[in-house]
């Protein structure tokens, strides 16, 4: 923990320091060459689904292509790293995710430091996650999964978007506090678990609600339970974790990130085309459908909620023993 506060004190101070030391302009930005969107996951999952929409906006906004790549694996440590290192030159973003806090608080090893070399931009989206399995599975609610693992051990494994992501950490937390032995299974990205999800080659799943609401409304998956504090406008009937008994909550947020040292200008010029793009209709629309909320945020407020959350989920992931090399 005295590392992480650590790294979130230079951080904060070496925010003070560039602004101050940069032009008060962005001027000429951007005009020679596309801006790169880095999707830290595979094509299909949550993060992609919502930053395509968002990235032909963005571009209109900007007048200059605006590019997305997805380099998943590790949990998104992958793509973190490669913006990490990255020229900071206002050509390359991340599109992080809540995932991103969890990873130094896990790992024990992550070849960039987050607090350090990654700076906020703005927060994008809050989704709430959900429950769900196979429909084949013998299980239509909460309870009887619970009891269904609990006579057949061995056979529950559940899906991951990667080792250290928030599907992950809710999955250790849930065997925790429910005692079913669950093995998890881990992706590089949340889209390939949730075709082996409804493949059955796993049972269950602690998925973004994007992601799950297309396969819960073609009925090839079934909600159990949604993990945010309150229930989902899009799933009514389906109740939470706590109200079902079990004290977990868990909501995923989505946000883009900057190579610490882009000038200041630069990242304020990019979080007012977000959320001018945010802002538009269609895009408006396709949050909306998804379960998604689009919290509005300064650069400086998402930056303190940023480094909040790196703590917070170190605190959990040691509550609960997670630890990965």
């Amino acid at each position: 923990m005295h590392r992480v506060k650590a790294h979130i004190g230079r951080a904060l101070i070496a925010a003070a320091v560039l602004v101050a030391a940069v032009p008060a302009t962005a001027q000429g930005w951007p005009q020679k060459q596309p801006v790169k969107l880095v999707v830290p996951a595979s094509a299909g999952g949550s993060l992609d689904l919502l930053t395509r929409p968002l990235a032909q906006r963005l571009g209109e906004v900007l007048g200059q292509q605006v590019i997305v790549e997805n380099r998943g694996g590790a949990g998104g440590m992958v793509g973190a790293d490669a913006v990490a290192k990255a020229a900071p030159d206002g050509y390359t973003f991340l599109m992080g995710a809540v995932h991103h806090a969890i990873l130094p608080g896990v790992y024990r090893k992550v070849p960039y430091d987050s607090a350090r070399d990654l700076a906020g931009v703005a927060l994008i989206a809050t989704v709430p996650n959900v429950v769900v399995v196979n429909p084949q599975l013998p299980a239509r609610t909460l309870a009887e999964f619970v009891a269904w693992a609990k006579a057949n051990p061995g056979q529950a494994n559940f899906g991951t978007g990667g080792a250290g992501t928030l599907h992950h950490l809710t999955g250790e937390v849930f065997k925790a506090r429910t005692g079913v032995a669950m093995q998890a299974v881990h992706y590089k990205g949340s889209g390939p678990a949730m075709t082996d999800l409804m493949a059955g080659q796993i049972q269950i799943m602690f998925e973004t609600m994007p992601s799950a609401l297309v396969h819960i409304r073609s009925r090839k998956l079934r909600p159990l339970a949604v993990t945010s504090a309150a229930r989902a406008p899009q799933l009514p009937d389906v109740p939470t974790l706590r109200e079902l008994g079990y004290p977990v909550e868990a909501t995923t947020w989505y946000g883009v990130f900057a190579p610490a040292a882009t000038p200041a200008p630069i990242v304020a010029a990019m979080h007012r085309a977000l959320e001018d793009a945010l802002g538009r209709d269609d895009v408006r629309a396709t949050w909306t459908s998804a379960g998604a909320d689009a919290p509005r945020l300064s650069t400086a407020e998402f930056q303190r909620f940023w480094l909040a959350e790196i703590e917070r989920w170190t605190e959990t992931a040691r509550a609960n023993g997670v630890a990965l090399d």
